[in-house]
Protein backbone atom coordinates (compact mmCIF):
# COMPACT_ATOMS: atom_id res chain seq x y z
CA UNK A 1 0.00 0.00 0.00
CA UNK A 2 2.80 2.47 0.86
CA UNK A 3 4.91 1.85 -2.39
CA UNK A 4 6.05 4.53 -5.02
CA UNK A 5 3.34 3.58 -7.16
CA UNK A 6 0.38 3.67 -4.77
CA UNK A 7 1.54 7.75 -4.23
CA UNK A 8 1.76 7.66 -7.88
CA UNK A 9 -1.71 6.39 -8.25
CA UNK A 10 -3.06 8.53 -5.36
CA UNK A 11 -1.88 12.22 -7.14
CA UNK A 12 -3.33 10.97 -10.69
CA UNK A 13 -6.60 9.49 -9.21
CA UNK A 14 -7.30 13.16 -7.45
CA UNK A 15 -6.27 14.45 -10.84
CA UNK A 16 -8.95 13.35 -12.55
CA UNK A 17 -11.31 13.87 -9.47
CA UNK A 18 -10.80 17.47 -10.07
CA UNK A 19 -10.88 17.51 -13.31
CA UNK A 20 -14.63 15.97 -13.09
CA UNK A 21 -15.79 17.97 -10.49
CA UNK A 22 -14.23 21.15 -12.97
CA UNK A 23 -16.48 19.38 -15.69
CA UNK A 24 -19.64 19.20 -13.27
CA UNK A 25 -19.48 23.14 -11.79
CA UNK A 26 -18.86 24.59 -15.27
CA UNK A 27 -21.75 22.38 -16.98
CA UNK A 28 -24.22 23.77 -14.07
CA UNK A 29 -22.83 27.34 -13.81
CA UNK A 30 -21.43 28.33 -16.38
CA UNK A 31 -24.50 30.58 -17.24
CA UNK A 32 -25.62 34.03 -16.61
CA UNK A 33 -28.68 34.51 -14.25
CA UNK A 34 -30.40 37.72 -13.83
CA UNK A 35 -30.03 39.31 -9.67
CA UNK A 36 -32.67 41.06 -7.90
CA UNK A 37 -31.62 44.32 -9.18
CA UNK A 38 -31.80 42.66 -12.89
CA UNK A 39 -28.18 43.04 -13.51
CA UNK A 40 -26.77 39.27 -14.87
CA UNK A 41 -24.66 37.95 -12.63
CA UNK A 42 -22.33 34.75 -13.12
CA UNK A 43 -22.09 31.82 -10.28
CA UNK A 44 -18.71 31.23 -10.44
CA UNK A 45 -17.22 34.95 -10.86
CA UNK A 46 -18.14 36.71 -8.42
CA UNK A 47 -16.81 38.85 -5.51
CA UNK A 48 -12.51 39.64 -5.90
CA UNK A 49 -12.55 37.25 -8.67
CA UNK A 50 -14.09 39.71 -10.87
CA UNK A 51 -11.73 42.03 -11.08
CA UNK A 52 -9.27 40.10 -12.53
CA UNK A 53 -11.68 38.76 -15.27
CA UNK A 54 -12.47 42.89 -15.80
CA UNK A 55 -8.75 43.38 -15.63
CA UNK A 56 -7.93 40.64 -18.13
CA UNK A 57 -10.78 42.18 -20.77
CA UNK A 58 -9.38 45.49 -20.59
CA UNK A 59 -5.71 43.97 -20.99
CA UNK A 60 -7.02 41.90 -23.57
CA UNK A 61 -9.11 44.65 -25.85
CA UNK A 62 -5.68 46.86 -25.63
CA UNK A 63 -3.48 44.41 -27.19
CA UNK A 64 -5.98 43.46 -29.72
CA UNK A 65 -6.05 47.26 -30.54
CA UNK A 66 -2.63 47.54 -30.87
CA UNK A 67 -1.72 48.95 -27.69
CA UNK A 68 1.58 47.58 -26.58
CA UNK A 69 1.23 45.20 -23.83
CA UNK A 70 3.26 47.15 -21.08
CA UNK A 71 0.99 50.05 -21.74
CA UNK A 72 -2.14 47.41 -21.41
CA UNK A 73 -4.20 47.53 -18.58
CA UNK A 74 -6.02 49.78 -15.96
CA UNK A 75 -4.36 52.37 -13.90
CA UNK A 76 -4.56 50.32 -10.54
CA UNK A 77 -4.83 46.68 -9.93
CA UNK A 78 -5.30 44.41 -7.20
CA UNK A 79 -2.80 40.94 -7.67
CA UNK A 80 -0.65 41.15 -10.39
CA UNK A 81 -0.37 37.70 -12.13
CA UNK A 82 -4.20 36.18 -12.21
CA UNK A 83 -5.46 38.92 -14.87
CA UNK A 84 -2.21 38.47 -17.05
CA UNK A 85 -2.53 35.04 -17.03
CA UNK A 86 -6.41 35.18 -18.07
CA UNK A 87 -5.45 37.38 -20.85
CA UNK A 88 -2.95 35.55 -21.90
CA UNK A 89 -5.12 31.97 -22.41
CA UNK A 90 -7.90 34.07 -24.08
CA UNK A 91 -5.48 35.75 -26.41
CA UNK A 92 -4.31 31.86 -27.55
CA UNK A 93 -7.43 30.72 -27.71
CA UNK A 94 -9.32 33.18 -29.65
CA UNK A 95 -12.46 33.79 -27.14
CA UNK A 96 -13.60 37.10 -25.99
CA UNK A 97 -14.25 37.57 -22.44
CA UNK A 98 -17.31 40.05 -22.23
CA UNK A 99 -19.76 40.71 -25.04
CA UNK A 100 -20.38 44.02 -25.92
CA UNK A 101 -22.68 45.06 -22.72
CA UNK A 102 -20.17 43.48 -20.31
CA UNK A 103 -21.69 40.61 -19.74
CA UNK A 104 -19.34 37.21 -19.07
CA UNK A 105 -19.66 35.04 -22.30
CA UNK A 106 -20.75 31.26 -21.19
CA UNK A 107 -19.10 28.32 -23.14
CA UNK A 108 -15.73 30.27 -23.78
CA UNK A 109 -13.04 27.80 -23.12
CA UNK A 110 -13.31 27.84 -18.88
CA UNK A 111 -13.46 24.39 -18.65
CA UNK A 112 -9.79 23.91 -20.08
CA UNK A 113 -8.39 26.77 -17.98
CA UNK A 114 -10.01 25.26 -14.84
CA UNK A 115 -7.93 22.04 -16.31
CA UNK A 116 -4.30 23.58 -16.87
CA UNK A 117 -4.37 25.28 -13.25
CA UNK A 118 -4.66 21.79 -11.89
CA UNK A 119 -2.44 20.24 -14.25
CA UNK A 120 0.10 22.54 -12.82
CA UNK A 121 -0.57 21.66 -8.92
CA UNK A 122 -0.14 17.88 -9.99
CA UNK A 123 2.82 18.29 -11.74
CA UNK A 124 3.87 20.52 -8.28
CA UNK A 125 2.80 17.69 -6.30
CA UNK A 126 5.12 15.04 -8.69
CA UNK A 127 8.24 17.24 -7.91
CA UNK A 128 7.74 17.46 -4.34
CA UNK A 129 7.34 13.71 -4.14
CA UNK A 130 11.05 13.19 -5.14
CA UNK A 131 11.65 15.94 -2.65
CA UNK A 132 10.06 14.14 0.21
CA UNK A 133 10.91 10.51 -0.79
CA UNK A 134 14.28 10.87 -0.17
CA UNK A 135 13.41 12.66 3.61
CA UNK A 136 10.81 10.33 4.98
CA UNK A 137 9.52 6.76 4.91
CA UNK A 138 6.91 5.82 2.23
CA UNK A 139 4.12 5.64 5.21
CA UNK A 140 4.86 9.13 6.08
CA UNK A 141 4.82 10.16 2.41
CA UNK A 142 1.77 8.45 1.64
CA UNK A 143 -0.10 9.96 4.17
CA UNK A 144 1.55 13.78 2.96
CA UNK A 145 0.35 13.06 -0.24
CA UNK A 146 -2.74 11.66 -0.11
CA UNK A 147 -3.38 14.85 2.32
CA UNK A 148 -2.11 17.10 -0.74
CA UNK A 149 -4.19 15.71 -3.26
CA UNK A 150 -7.57 15.65 -1.91
CA UNK A 151 -7.97 17.41 1.53
CA UNK A 152 -10.91 19.02 0.40
CA UNK A 153 -10.07 22.08 1.83
CA UNK A 154 -7.73 22.05 -0.67
CA UNK A 155 -8.92 20.26 -3.39
CA UNK A 156 -12.38 22.30 -3.94
CA UNK A 157 -10.43 25.36 -5.19
CA UNK A 158 -8.75 23.36 -7.76
CA UNK A 159 -11.91 23.97 -9.62
CA UNK A 160 -12.56 27.70 -8.77
CA UNK A 161 -11.16 30.82 -10.14
CA UNK A 162 -9.91 31.99 -7.00
CA UNK A 163 -6.24 32.95 -6.21
CA UNK A 164 -5.72 29.73 -4.59
CA UNK A 165 -5.89 27.63 -7.69
CA UNK A 166 -2.50 29.76 -9.36
CA UNK A 167 -1.18 29.89 -5.10
CA UNK A 168 -0.73 26.16 -4.75
CA UNK A 169 1.95 25.32 -7.32
CA UNK A 170 4.07 27.65 -6.81
CA UNK A 171 3.52 27.06 -3.02
CA UNK A 172 4.52 23.38 -3.27
CA UNK A 173 7.57 24.51 -5.56
CA UNK A 174 8.36 27.02 -3.10
CA UNK A 175 8.29 24.39 -0.17
CA UNK A 176 10.25 21.60 -2.04
CA UNK A 177 13.09 23.62 -3.01
CA UNK A 178 13.25 24.74 0.59
CA UNK A 179 13.28 21.23 1.75
CA UNK A 180 16.93 20.40 -0.10
CA UNK A 181 18.06 22.75 2.64
CA UNK A 182 20.88 24.25 0.02
CA UNK A 183 23.34 26.90 0.04
CA UNK A 184 23.45 26.61 -3.78
CA UNK A 185 23.21 30.68 -5.35
CA UNK A 186 20.99 29.36 -8.04
CA UNK A 187 18.70 27.45 -6.17
CA UNK A 188 18.14 30.45 -3.62
CA UNK A 189 17.71 32.62 -6.36
CA UNK A 190 15.14 30.69 -7.73
CA UNK A 191 13.34 30.40 -4.38
CA UNK A 192 13.24 34.33 -4.22
CA UNK A 193 11.92 34.10 -7.58
CA UNK A 194 9.06 31.97 -6.88
CA UNK A 195 8.50 33.90 -3.88
CA UNK A 196 8.33 36.98 -5.99
CA UNK A 197 5.74 34.95 -8.19
CA UNK A 198 3.42 33.70 -5.11
CA UNK A 199 3.09 37.80 -4.62
CA UNK A 200 2.16 38.45 -7.90
CA UNK A 201 -0.87 36.31 -7.05
CA UNK A 202 -1.62 37.12 -3.60
CA UNK A 203 -0.05 40.43 -1.82
CA UNK A 204 -0.49 38.86 1.91
CA UNK A 205 2.83 36.84 1.08
CA UNK A 206 4.61 40.20 0.21
CA UNK A 207 6.62 39.77 4.27
CA UNK A 208 7.06 36.26 3.52
CA UNK A 209 10.58 36.75 3.03
CA UNK A 210 11.40 38.13 6.44
CA UNK A 211 10.76 34.01 7.88
CA UNK A 212 12.77 32.66 4.98
CA UNK A 213 15.74 34.80 5.83
CA UNK A 214 15.56 33.91 9.52
CA UNK A 215 15.51 30.06 8.57
CA UNK A 216 18.30 30.15 6.20
CA UNK A 217 20.40 31.91 9.01
CA UNK A 218 19.40 29.12 10.87
CA UNK A 219 20.36 26.44 9.05
CA UNK A 220 24.01 27.61 7.31
CA UNK A 221 24.57 30.59 10.55
CA UNK A 222 27.72 32.20 9.22
CA UNK A 223 27.66 30.92 5.91
CA UNK A 224 23.95 32.18 5.43
CA UNK A 225 24.84 35.25 3.76
CA UNK A 226 25.21 33.83 0.05
CA UNK A 227 22.12 32.10 0.22
CA UNK A 228 20.04 35.16 1.89
CA UNK A 229 21.52 37.40 -0.78
CA UNK A 230 20.63 35.50 -3.11
CA UNK A 231 16.98 34.50 -2.18
CA UNK A 232 16.82 38.24 -2.24
CA UNK A 233 18.05 39.08 -5.75
CA UNK A 234 15.25 36.02 -6.91
CA UNK A 235 13.05 37.97 -4.86
CA UNK A 236 13.87 41.44 -6.28
CA UNK A 237 13.57 40.05 -9.82
CA UNK A 238 9.88 40.31 -9.94
CA UNK A 239 9.33 43.53 -8.58
CA UNK A 240 11.92 45.25 -11.23
CA UNK A 241 9.25 43.22 -14.01
CA UNK A 242 6.04 44.75 -11.85
CA UNK A 243 7.77 48.26 -11.30
CA UNK A 244 8.81 48.38 -15.40
CA UNK A 245 5.49 47.28 -16.49
CA UNK A 246 4.18 50.12 -14.13
CA UNK A 247 6.26 52.34 -15.11
CA UNK A 248 5.47 52.37 -18.82
CA UNK A 249 2.06 52.28 -17.91
CA UNK A 250 1.48 54.95 -15.71
CA UNK A 251 4.78 56.57 -15.28
CA UNK A 252 4.64 55.16 -11.81
CA UNK A 253 6.84 52.15 -10.26
CA UNK A 254 3.60 51.63 -7.75
CA UNK A 255 4.95 47.78 -6.37
CA UNK A 256 1.94 47.29 -4.14
CA UNK A 257 -1.48 47.08 -4.93
CA UNK A 258 -3.92 49.46 -3.41
CA UNK A 259 -5.95 46.74 -1.51
CA UNK A 260 -2.80 46.09 0.17
CA UNK A 261 -3.00 50.07 1.86
CA UNK A 262 -6.55 49.66 2.45
CA UNK A 263 -7.32 46.55 4.18
CA UNK A 264 -7.31 47.12 7.58
CA UNK A 265 -9.49 50.61 6.84
CA UNK A 266 -12.05 48.51 5.25
CA UNK A 267 -12.16 45.30 6.83
CA UNK A 268 -10.78 45.99 10.54
CA UNK A 269 -10.49 49.41 12.10
CA UNK A 270 -14.39 50.23 11.44
CA UNK A 271 -14.65 47.18 13.90
CA UNK A 272 -11.85 48.61 16.32
CA UNK A 273 -13.54 51.80 15.97
CA UNK A 274 -17.30 50.83 16.85
CA UNK A 275 -16.45 49.00 19.78
CA UNK A 276 -14.01 52.19 21.17
CA UNK A 277 -17.24 54.30 20.93
CA UNK A 278 -20.32 51.83 21.70
CA UNK A 279 -21.28 52.37 17.61
CA UNK A 280 -22.66 50.01 14.85
CA UNK A 281 -20.25 49.41 12.44
CA UNK A 282 -22.51 51.00 9.89
CA UNK A 283 -22.38 54.44 12.36
CA UNK A 284 -18.67 53.64 12.45
CA UNK A 285 -17.84 53.46 8.75
CA UNK A 286 -20.19 57.08 8.36
CA UNK A 287 -18.44 58.57 10.59
CA UNK A 288 -14.48 57.75 9.35
CA UNK A 289 -15.98 58.58 5.98
CA UNK A 290 -16.99 62.21 7.14
CA UNK A 291 -13.70 62.28 8.68
CA UNK A 292 -11.54 61.30 5.52
CA UNK A 293 -14.29 63.72 3.58
CA UNK A 294 -12.64 66.84 6.27
CA UNK A 295 -9.06 65.62 5.27
CA UNK A 296 -9.81 65.76 1.61
CA UNK A 297 -11.16 69.35 1.87
CA UNK A 298 -8.63 71.03 4.49
CA UNK A 299 -5.71 69.30 1.53
CA UNK A 300 -7.01 70.02 -1.51
CA UNK A 301 -7.34 66.50 -2.45
CA UNK A 302 -7.97 66.33 -6.06
CA UNK A 303 -10.78 63.38 -5.54
CA UNK A 304 -14.44 63.06 -4.99
CA UNK A 305 -15.99 60.24 -3.36
CA UNK A 306 -17.95 57.16 -4.66
CA UNK A 307 -21.64 57.56 -3.07
CA UNK A 308 -22.23 53.36 -3.19
CA UNK A 309 -18.26 52.86 -2.02
CA UNK A 310 -16.97 53.05 1.46
CA UNK A 311 -13.30 53.83 0.10
CA UNK A 312 -14.26 54.50 -4.04
CA UNK A 313 -13.29 57.56 -5.46
CA UNK A 314 -13.96 58.71 -8.89
CA UNK A 315 -11.33 60.83 -11.13
CA UNK A 316 -8.36 62.42 -9.45
CA UNK A 317 -4.94 62.49 -10.37
CA UNK A 318 -2.29 59.43 -9.85
CA UNK A 319 -0.28 61.42 -6.82
CA UNK A 320 -3.73 62.31 -5.52
CA UNK A 321 -4.96 59.08 -5.50
CA UNK A 322 -1.92 57.98 -3.71
CA UNK A 323 -1.98 60.38 -1.14
CA UNK A 324 -5.86 59.34 -0.16
CA UNK A 325 -4.90 55.44 -0.13
CA UNK A 326 -1.78 56.38 2.16
CA UNK A 327 -4.18 58.91 4.36
CA UNK A 328 -6.16 55.79 4.63
CA UNK A 329 -3.13 53.34 5.40
CA UNK A 330 -1.95 55.90 8.29
CA UNK A 331 -5.45 56.56 9.63
CA UNK A 332 -6.39 52.89 9.88
CA UNK A 333 -3.02 51.87 11.79
CA UNK A 334 -3.95 54.72 14.12
CA UNK A 335 -6.92 53.68 15.43
CA UNK A 336 -5.70 49.61 15.76
CA UNK A 337 -2.51 51.26 17.66
CA UNK A 338 -4.40 53.66 19.90
CA UNK A 339 -6.33 51.24 20.75
CA UNK A 340 -4.47 47.90 21.44
CA UNK A 341 -7.06 45.91 23.84
CA UNK A 342 -9.88 45.94 21.52
CA UNK A 343 -7.60 45.47 18.32
CA UNK A 344 -5.84 42.51 20.21
CA UNK A 345 -9.36 41.40 21.29
CA UNK A 346 -11.01 41.21 17.79
CA UNK A 347 -7.40 40.24 16.23
CA UNK A 348 -7.78 37.08 18.21
CA UNK A 349 -11.24 36.37 18.04
CA UNK A 350 -11.28 36.89 13.91
CA UNK A 351 -7.86 34.35 13.52
CA UNK A 352 -10.17 31.70 15.85
CA UNK A 353 -12.62 31.87 12.79
CA UNK A 354 -10.25 31.57 10.62
CA UNK A 355 -8.41 28.52 11.92
CA UNK A 356 -11.67 26.47 11.67
CA UNK A 357 -11.26 25.22 7.69
CA UNK A 358 -14.07 24.92 5.47
CA UNK A 359 -14.12 22.10 2.94
CA UNK A 360 -17.83 22.72 1.54
CA UNK A 361 -17.24 26.72 0.98
CA UNK A 362 -16.69 26.18 -2.98
CA UNK A 363 -19.79 23.89 -3.50
CA UNK A 364 -22.32 26.12 -1.53
CA UNK A 365 -20.06 29.60 -2.43
CA UNK A 366 -21.87 28.48 -5.99
CA UNK A 367 -24.91 27.03 -5.22
CA UNK A 368 -26.21 29.81 -3.16
CA UNK A 369 -24.61 32.08 -5.91
CA UNK A 370 -26.20 30.41 -8.84
CA UNK A 371 -29.68 31.16 -7.11
CA UNK A 372 -28.66 34.51 -6.82
CA UNK A 373 -28.20 34.55 -2.75
CA UNK A 374 -25.10 34.37 -0.34
CA UNK A 375 -23.93 31.26 1.38
CA UNK A 376 -22.25 32.92 4.07
CA UNK A 377 -25.37 34.81 5.62
CA UNK A 378 -27.31 31.30 5.18
CA UNK A 379 -28.83 28.89 7.53
CA UNK A 380 -27.01 26.18 5.29
CA UNK A 381 -23.48 28.20 6.34
CA UNK A 382 -24.69 28.15 10.20
CA UNK A 383 -25.55 24.26 9.93
CA UNK A 384 -22.23 23.19 8.78
CA UNK A 385 -20.29 25.63 11.05
CA UNK A 386 -20.64 22.66 14.11
CA UNK A 387 -19.56 19.90 11.43
CA UNK A 388 -16.27 22.11 10.70
CA UNK A 389 -15.11 22.69 13.99
CA UNK A 390 -15.49 18.69 14.44
CA UNK A 391 -13.76 18.38 11.20
CA UNK A 392 -10.68 20.86 11.97
CA UNK A 393 -10.85 19.51 15.30
CA UNK A 394 -9.98 15.92 13.54
CA UNK A 395 -7.18 17.12 10.94
CA UNK A 396 -5.66 19.18 14.45
CA UNK A 397 -5.18 16.71 15.91
CA UNK A 398 -3.25 14.56 14.00
CA UNK A 399 -1.12 17.58 12.71
CA UNK A 400 -0.42 17.83 16.87
CA UNK A 401 0.72 14.22 16.69
CA UNK A 402 2.82 14.91 14.10
CA UNK A 403 4.31 18.18 15.66
CA UNK A 404 5.56 15.30 18.39
CA UNK A 405 6.53 13.09 15.90
CA UNK A 406 8.28 15.14 14.27
CA UNK A 407 10.00 16.70 17.54
CA UNK A 408 11.47 13.37 17.95
CA UNK A 409 12.66 12.03 14.62
CA UNK A 410 12.74 15.21 12.20
CA UNK A 411 15.24 17.68 11.48
CA UNK A 412 14.97 21.27 13.61
CA UNK A 413 15.75 23.24 10.66
CA UNK A 414 12.70 21.93 8.76
CA UNK A 415 9.80 21.86 12.18
CA UNK A 416 11.36 25.95 12.41
CA UNK A 417 10.68 26.52 8.65
CA UNK A 418 7.21 24.27 9.03
CA UNK A 419 5.96 26.32 12.11
CA UNK A 420 7.13 29.78 11.35
CA UNK A 421 5.39 29.29 7.31
CA UNK A 422 1.87 28.55 9.46
CA UNK A 423 2.45 31.46 12.11
CA UNK A 424 3.36 33.95 8.98
CA UNK A 425 -0.24 32.65 7.63
CA UNK A 426 -2.11 33.34 10.78
CA UNK A 427 -0.59 36.50 11.47
CA UNK A 428 -0.76 38.20 7.97
CA UNK A 429 -4.20 37.18 7.55
CA UNK A 430 -6.02 35.90 10.79
CA UNK A 431 -7.38 39.49 11.49
CA UNK A 432 -9.77 39.43 8.62
CA UNK A 433 -11.27 35.86 9.95
CA UNK A 434 -11.46 34.33 6.27
CA UNK A 435 -11.06 30.73 6.85
CA UNK A 436 -10.24 30.60 2.72
CA UNK A 437 -7.35 32.76 3.32
CA UNK A 438 -5.81 30.00 6.17
CA UNK A 439 -5.64 27.23 3.88
CA UNK A 440 -2.20 27.92 2.37
CA UNK A 441 -1.23 27.16 5.75
CA UNK A 442 -2.50 23.45 5.23
CA UNK A 443 0.41 23.08 2.44
CA UNK A 444 3.00 23.25 5.41
CA UNK A 445 0.74 21.62 7.49
CA UNK A 446 0.62 18.36 5.32
CA UNK A 447 4.05 16.77 6.30
CA UNK A 448 3.13 17.05 10.09
CA UNK A 449 -0.55 15.23 9.46
CA UNK A 450 1.43 12.41 6.94
CA UNK A 451 3.98 12.27 10.53
CA UNK A 452 1.07 12.01 12.41
CA UNK A 453 -0.79 9.71 10.49
CA UNK A 454 2.06 7.62 10.42
CA UNK A 455 2.16 7.85 14.23
CA UNK A 456 -0.87 6.61 14.55
CA UNK A 457 -0.76 3.74 12.42
CA UNK A 458 2.93 2.30 14.02
CA UNK A 459 4.45 4.00 16.80
CA UNK A 460 7.36 1.94 15.61
CA UNK A 461 9.11 4.31 13.19
CA UNK A 462 12.19 5.31 12.08
CA UNK A 463 14.58 8.02 13.02
CA UNK A 464 14.26 10.92 9.92
CA UNK A 465 16.57 13.28 11.48
CA UNK A 466 19.36 12.53 10.28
Amino acid sequence: MYSRSSIYLTIIIAFLASVLLSYHYISKYDRLKTSTNNNPEYAMIKSAVVNHWVEADRILKDIKSGKNYFASGKEHYDEFLPPRLLALYYYITGYEIYDSKMNLIVNNGKLPYLIIKTLLYYLALLYFCKKIFSIFPLKNCFFIILFLALEPSIFQYHSSFWNESLFFPFEILLLSLLLDRSRNISKNILIGFILGIMFTVSQEIFLYIIPLIFYLFILFKKKSIKPILSLMVGYLLIFIVIGFHNYKRIGELNLIPDGSRTALYIYFAPHVLAEKNNLSETQARKKMKEQTKIWIEKNNIDVTFSTTDFIGIIGGSKKNKNKYYDYLQKTSLKIIITNPFISIKRAFKQSLHHLVLNPVHIKYFYQFAGKGGVYNKSETHKKWIPIRIIYSVVIYLVVFLGIIYSLKRMKKEIIFLLMISVAFIVFATGWAGIPRHFVPALIFLSIFFGNGMAAILNSNTPDISK
